[in-house]
């Protein structure tokens, strides 16, 4: 394994040099440094973007005003079961990784556990995302086999839930407790209304953003202003889906073009890339390691064409449309874990946890959503599909 550098900025040191109460103290000044940054606005942001960072001999990025220095591509836990990946990810250089409670009906986590039980030197090497609320931590602390996080990003994809007064409040008490470092949060849905309104809120230092509505001029100027508020942004769902499952028969090309796109640009920090495979890792690294200034046009547009008809966008504007109360985009999005993903079990999950009256089945076939649909999906036949598979 090449040697591993510090992926912190010069105001935070390796998480490995330090414990769980300077890992506090270095925290709390990063945070308190990002209130000023947000300051600044477009200076720092700019500032930030213009460095050359390194991360264990990859191209890297700072993470907005975390300072966390990361790769530009990092590992996504979705599809992930086996410790030896995780592994391998660490020793082909890529720090970043992500997981959540319910990814692989919990065997991602206990994955992540496992590799940290063996060997626990790892955790000094990884900058750790978790998809969880602040409150609910301490059980996913304990999978983990960890004492902290870096970075929370739970999922809030509306304003009421971007507002929510007890976010902030709940973080404060866990950041005290030296359990977590940053506060973030994940969007599939809504994305440019919610990443403006964390924006102007202030206390959100990165975000987890869907980059499948990516060619909405609004929603890159919402990216744009954020990453220049100093908001660390991390990429999802920007990527072909049958990437995700399989490493062959698949032109790599058009995810390194898509790859580079989302970290120039279109604003992002790193892209969050789901990966399943030895091959697949090593795919990755190489890109990272030599395609990542690869740009061909004509694969992005065929790539964009393809979405058409066929994959949500996640653009927000069905939300609250359907007269019944239907999450549109929601249903959607589970229908498409099941389908591009092979998740069934958590897209059956998910879709029994939707609000009572808002799931497939209450369709009344009105057909307002597919006139607002900027992909011009066929959302009542999915919507149908979605429930007789998931329900």
């Amino acid at each position: 394994m090449k040697e591993r550098q510090d992926y912190r900025f010069d105001l935070m040191p390796a998480a490995g040099s330090i414990n769980r109460r300077e890992f506090l103290k270095k925290s709390s000044m990063a945070a308190a440094f990002g209130v000023a940054a947000a300051s600044l606005g477009a200076d720092f942001g700019l500032a930030r973007a213009a460095e050359k960072v390194t991360v264990n001999g990859l191209p890297g990025t700072v993470l907005g005003r975390t300072g966390l220095k990361v790769t530009k591509i990092s590992f996504g836990g979705m599809l992930f079961t086996d410790p030896a990946i995780l592994l391998r990810v660490i020793d082909q250089g890529i720090n970043l990784i992500h997981t959540a409670p319910e990814y692989t009906n919990g065997k991602s986590m206990e994955a992540f556990g496992k590799a940290f039980k063996q060997n626990k030197s790892l955790r000094s090497k990884v900058v750790i995302a978790l998809k969880e609320r602040p409150e609910d931590l301490d059980p996913c602390l304990k999978v983990l086999n960890t004492d902290y996080v870096d970075i929370l990003v739970p999922p809030l994809e509306r304003l009421d839930l971007i507002n929510d007064p007890s976010i902030p409040d709940n973080f404060q008490k866990a950041k005290k407790a030296g359990k977590c470092g940053f506060m973030g949060y994940a969007c599939h849905d809504n994305m440019t209304e919610v990443l403006n309104r964390s924006r102007e809120l202030g206390y959100y230092d990165v975000t987890l953003m869907s980059y499948a509505n990516a060619k909405d001029p609004g929603f890159l100027a919402a990216a744009k202003a954020a990453r220049e508020a100093g908001i660390g942004i991390m990429t999802m769902k920007g990527l072909p889906k049958e990437i995700a499952r399989k490493s062959e028969g698949f032109n790599l090309d058009t995810a390194a073009s898509l790859c580079g796109t989302m970290v120039g640009p279109q604003h992002a920090n790193t892209v969050l890339a789901s990966m399943s495979s030895f091959q697949m890792i090593d795919n990755y690294h190489d890109l990272l390691e030599t395609k990542l200034t690869y740009h061909n046009q004509e694969l992005e547009n065929r790539y964009w064409a393809e979405q058409m008809g066929s994959y949500c966008s996640m653009c927000g504007n069905c939300t609250g449309i359907c007269p019944q109360g239907v999450r549109i985009s929601d249903v959607i999005r589970y229908r498409m874990y099941h389908k591009d993903y092979q998740l069934t079990e958590y897209a059956r999950q998910e879709y029994a946890a939707l609000p009572q009256g808002c799931d497939g089945s209450f369709c009344r076939e009105c057909g307002l959503c597919e006139g607002i649909c900027t992909r011009r999906l066929p959302v009542r036949q999915m919507l149908r599909e979605a429930h007789s598979i998931l329900a």
